[in-house]
C-alpha cells in the first residue's frame, strides 16, 4: 500500500503545483493588463491620500511629511525623481492623466504628485518566505491526509480480490469476494465472482465427465473382449459371423458415444462460434423429421408434424437440428405408438414441442434429467439404450441460443419436451 500511496501523492502534489503554475502563467501571459488594472485600482485610494498631503509642500518638507507618514503606513514610501524611473511612452501617458504606474509584479508603483520632477513610490511589503514554506507546506499536510483516507477503502478492497485470487490459484474453487455496495470496485469484484464460478462449474463438470466417460467406456469395452475370447475359441463359422457383427455393433456405440462426447464438450467450453442463418422453417423441419423416419417406422412409431407456425428462423442450422433429432429420438424410444412435433413462435422466440405418448418423466427427475450421462431408474432406463449425453445436448443448445428446455406432461399422459430460444438480436 505504502508504494501506491507514495505514488499517488507524488503524482498530484506535481500535478497541483503545475497546475498552479500554469494559472500563474496563463494570468501574467494573457492578462496582464486585467492583472495591471486590478492592482492600480486596488491601490488607488492609499495613493490619491498621500499625494493629497504632499502636493501643498516643496522640498525638504515634502519629505519630512513623507518620514512621518511613514509609521502610519504598511506601505514603504518614497520620494524619486521622474527621469531616473526611465519611464516608456505608456507610463507617461499613465503619469500624465493622473493614473498610477505598476511594476515589478505588481510590487511597485509611481504615483504623480504635481505633474513635477518627483513621483511617489508605493512599495508593497515582501511576504515572509516562511509564510510560503508554511502554506505549502500544510496544502501537502492536507493533501496527504485526504490521499490516504480515499486510497485506504480501495487499497483494503484490492487487497481482498488479491487474497481471492490467491486462495482461488491455490485450487480453493469455492473462494468468493464479498465487498460493501459502497465499494467502487464491487463491479470488479463481481467479474471475478462469475469468473470462479464458470471455472468451477466447468472443472466440476470435466471431472464429472471424465468419471462418466470412463465408466461408460466399460460396457462396450468389455463386451468386445468378451466377444474376442469367444472368437478365438468358436469353430462353427455361423457363430464366428455372429460375434463378428455384435463387435462391429459394439465399435458403432463407441462411436457414436466419441461423436457426441465431442459435440458436447464443444458446446460445454464455448469453443464452437455461434453463427446464426435464416433458415426456412417448414423445409428445415421436414428434413430433420425426415432423418429419424426410418427409426420411427422401426420401432412401430407414428412420427408426424403437428404444426409449423413460422416461415423463417434464425438458427445455427448444424446443432439445432442435432438438438431436435435427439429430442425425437428420445421421444421415438419411449413411445408406445405416436410422436408429433410443433413448431410455434413463442414469447420473444421460437419454441419447438416434441410430444409422445409414453409413460412420461417423473416430477423428482425432471431437472436431472438434462444432464449428462444420468439416467432415470423408473421406464426411462439403460434399456432402451442412449448414453445419456443426448438431452445434455439438447440443454446445451438450447442454452447457446439464448433459451431453455423443460420437460412437462403431454395431452396423452406422454413426455412434452419444449425446447425454446430467442430471436437473434
Amino acid at each position: 500500500m505504502l508504494r501506491l500511496y507514495l505514488r499517488l501523492y507524488v503524482i498530484l502534489a506535481l500535478g497541483l503545483a503545475a497546475s498552479i503554475w500554469l494559472v500563474n502563467f496563463g494570468l501574467d501571459a494573457y492578462m496582464p493588463e486585467s492583472n495591471e488594472t486590478y492592482n492600480r485600482e486596488a491601490l488607488r485610494g492609499p495613493a490619491w491620500a498621500l499625494v493629497q498631503q504632499l502636493q501643498p509642500l516643496q522640498g525638504e518638507a515634502r519629505q519630512a511629511r513623507l518620514d512621518e507618514l511613514q509609521p502610519h503606513y504598511g506601505l514603504r514610501l518614497k520620494l524619486v525623481q521622474r527621469d531616473a524611473q526611465h519611464l516608456n511612452e505608456r507610463e507617461r501617458k499613465l503619469l500624465a492623466s493622473d493614473q498610477v504606474v505598476v511594476r515589478e509584479d505588481f510590487m511597485k508603483f509611481l504615483a504623480p504628485i504635481d505633474n513635477g520632477p518627483q513621483l511617489l513610490e508605493i512599495r508593497l511589503p515582501e511576504e515572509p518566505r516562511w509564510l510560503y514554506l508554511w502554506a505549502y507546506g500544510l496544502l501537502g499536510a492536507g493533501l496527504a491526509i485526504v490521499l490516504y483516507f480515499w486510497v485506504r477503502p480501495h487499497w483494503r478492497d484490492l487487497e481482498h480480490i488479491r487474497l481471492a485470487a490467491q486462495r482461488f490459484g491455490d485450487n480453493d474453487l469455492g473462494s468468493r469476494i464479498l465487498l460493501p455496495r459502497r465499494s467502487t470496485v464491487r463491479e470488479l469484484a463481481g467479474h471475478f465472482n462469475q469468473m470462479a464460478e464458470r471455472i468451477e462449474s466447468l472443472i466440476a463438470n470435466q471431472r464429472e465427465l471424465t468419471n462418466a466417460v470412463s465408466h461408460e467406456l466399460r460396457t462396450p469395452i468389455a463386451r468386445l473382449s468378451f466377444e474376442l475370447d469367444q472368437l478365438r475359441q468358436q469353430s462353427d463359422p455361423r457363430q464366428c459371423r455372429e460375434l463378428i457383427s455384435d463387435m462391429y455393433a459394439d465399435l458403432g456405440e463407441l462411436e457414436e458415444m466419441v461423436s457426441e462426447l465431442l459435440t458436447y464438450a464443444s458446446l460445454e467450453r464455448g469453443a464452437t462460434q455461434v453463427t446464426r442463418e435464416n433458415i426456412e422453417a417448414h423445409s428445415w423441419l421436414d428434413s430433420v423429421i425426415g432423418s429419424v423416419a426410418l427409426e420411427a417406422e422401426a420401432e412401430g412409431v407414428q412420427l408426424s408434424l403437428r404444426t409449423c407456425e413460422v416461415d423463417f428462423i434464425q438458427i445455427e442450422p448444424r446443432f439445432m437440428a442435432r438438438a431436435v433429432i435427439n429430442l425425437l429420438r428420445n421421444a421415438i424410444r419411449y413411445a408406445d405408438r405416436r410422436v408429433e412435433v410443433s413448431l410455434v413462435k413463442f414469447g420473444s422466440g421460437y419454441e419447438v414441442r416434441v410430444n409422445d405418448d409414453g409413460p412420461g418423466v417423473p416430477l423428482e427427475g425432471r431437472t436431472k434429467i438434462f444432464e449428462p450421462f444420468l439416467r432415470l431408474d423408473a421406464s426411462r432406463d439403460r434399456r432402451t439404450g442412449g448414453f445419456g449425453l443426448g438431452l445434455a445436448l439438447v440443454k446445451r443448445v438450447s442454452q447457446w441460443h439464448g433459451g431453455q428446455v423443460e420437460v412437462l406432461d403431454s395431452e396423452w399422459g406422454g413426455a412434452s419436451f419444449r425446447m425454446t430460444w430467442a430471436y437473434a438480436e
